[in-house]
């Protein structure tokens, strides 16, 4: 199956010996694939709707119970015949969530708290990684390359996780906008964060396992450097998607087709994904500002978009979104390890409240500055919404995933997937009961349906 050798990889199957014969292994061939994830998807759906638990942890769940079925040598599924690539869930599932996210915000309330969900999104991450890495270190007792790659790739909140719990809860579309703009820009920090702590330490000759002195240690970390780098790769990944978002602005003016432009958003999604990896910069920042200029400029224009394909494109990214969404949560619990799990829960728990203590030492303050330079000033209440929300998911999995497997890879995975975990269900819970206790549920709901009828 050559199509899909980037992504599955299926382990040769040789003839039945006497102890094969005695134990059958059941191996499921390449073409049972998406019927088996397109039956879970209706299943979690289904069920969720029956006995009231949210659909993406019921996706989880599955993805749990197949990651412990594949640990029998007569059930292989996800282990030494079945594997899937990090990269695909950051470059073919992640894009889609973020562009139908972006797409539905209104640039006027995504211009009243742009200065918030812009620093959230760099300085609240770098701000999240040096505090969580230094808890880490000296209340964990973690190596430092440990600490600080394990703080840079869980300081990002996860974009499925945000969406997911407001499509269930309602709250002020302004806090909404904030949240998922933060959530749709801090993933490529996060990522250009991780990669720079792993790049150092490896020209370091560190070993990846090392816990070299922050004074005189052999990790020498050149500041100036990376900001520039930063700059450049997120700068550049925004001004590669704008880019290709006004060349199809103009394209589907010369079109008025429905399928034809639905495939130029693909297109132009995917593309400026594509090239924006080609020539190092974020291609989820160019996705994010692909999006919010696809759905403030030229879906608004009828005389470039009509309605007809406006309905169209919406509907297409509103599925794309759902089945990527799927597959996003379905992935966290395939791969996570509850035996390895259970076994580190002390770690687990300390990382799990140095992450939260991070969360909370950067968002509050930049929230608290914010409002000293804008006229629509962010409550209290929004500010613990903000902190209670910052989640994490697919991507820190799909990062960890991608590392060489090593005892540094080993260690970093076991304390990601029960923070992941930890975060799933405590400040899913959480979240969810925060806003309904907060947020007048049934006002906001008609509010939004209001909003929806003037569109």
């Amino acid at each position: 199956m050559p199509a899909l050798g980037n992504i599955i990889a299926f382990a040769e199957v040789g003839p039945p010996s006497s102890v094969a014969a005695e134990n059958p292994q059941i191996v499921l061939a390449s073409e049972y694939l998406i019927p088996i994830f397109l039956g879970t998807v209706f299943a979690a759906a289904f069920f969720s709707s029956r006995i009231k638990i949210p659909y993406t942890m019921m996706l989880v769940g599955i993805g749990i119970i197949i990651s412990i079925l594949s640990l029998s040598p007569r059930f292989d599924i996800v282990g030494a015949n079945f594997s899937i690539d990090p990269k695909l869930i950051i470059d073919f599932i992640i894009p889609p969530l973020i562009f139908e996210a972006m797409m539905k915000i209104n640039y006027e309330e995504f211009r009243k708290v742009r200065l918030a969900a812009l620093l959230l999104a760099t300085v609240g991450v770098v701000v999240a990684t040096l505090v969580g890495g230094f808890l880490l270190m000296y209340v964990a007792g973690l190596p430092f390359v440990v600490a600080f790659a394990f703080s840079a790739l869980i300081a990002p909140t996860d974009a499925a996780m945000v969406i997911e719990v407001f499509k269930k809860v309602k709250v002020p579309k302004l806090l909404s906008t904030l949240m998922e703009s933060e959530s749709s820009f801090n993933d490529a920090t996060g990522i250009i964060l991780f990669s720079s702590i792993i790049g150092v330490a490896a020209a370091s000759g560190s070993g990846l396992m090392g816990s070299p002195s922050l004074t005189g240690g052999s990790i020498h970390f050149n500041f100036i450097g990376e900001t520039e780098h930063f700059a450049m790769v997120f700068f550049g990944g925004a001004a590669i998607g704008l880019g290709m978002a006004a060349g199809a602005h103009r394209l589907h003016a010369l079109m008025d087709d429905p399928f034809s432009e639905t495939a130029l958003t693909i297109a132009m999604v995917f593309g400026s994904m594509v090239i924006s990896n080609a020539v190092g910069v974020s291609g989820l920042v160019a996705v994010a500002l692909a999006g919010l200029y696809f759905g403030n400029v030229t879906i608004r224009h009828e005389s470039v978009v009509s309605n007809k394909v406006r309905e169209s494109a919406f509907n297409f990214w509103e599925m794309a979104a759902f089945f990527a969404n799927s597959a996003a949560f379905l992935y966290l619990g395939a791969t996570m390890d509850l035996e390895k799990i259970v076994g580190q829960i002390p770690l687990i728990a300390l990382a799990s409240a140095a992450v939260l203590a991070a969360r909370a030492a950067s968002a509050y303050p930049i929230l608290a500055a914010t409002n000293r330079f804008v006229r629509d000033k962010i409550p209290t209440s929004w500010k613990h919404a903000v902190v209670l929300g910052g989640m994490r998911g697919a991507v820190s999995v799909a990062l960890v995933a991608s590392l060489p497997d090593t005892d540094f890879k080993s260690t970093l995975e076991t304390i990601t997937f029960g923070v992941v975990l930890s975060s799933l269900v405590v400040q899913y819970l959480s979240l969810t009961w925060y806003v309904k206790r907060h947020f007048k549920q049934d006002e906001l709901k008609k509010e939004e349906e209001e909003a929806m009828g003037k569109d």
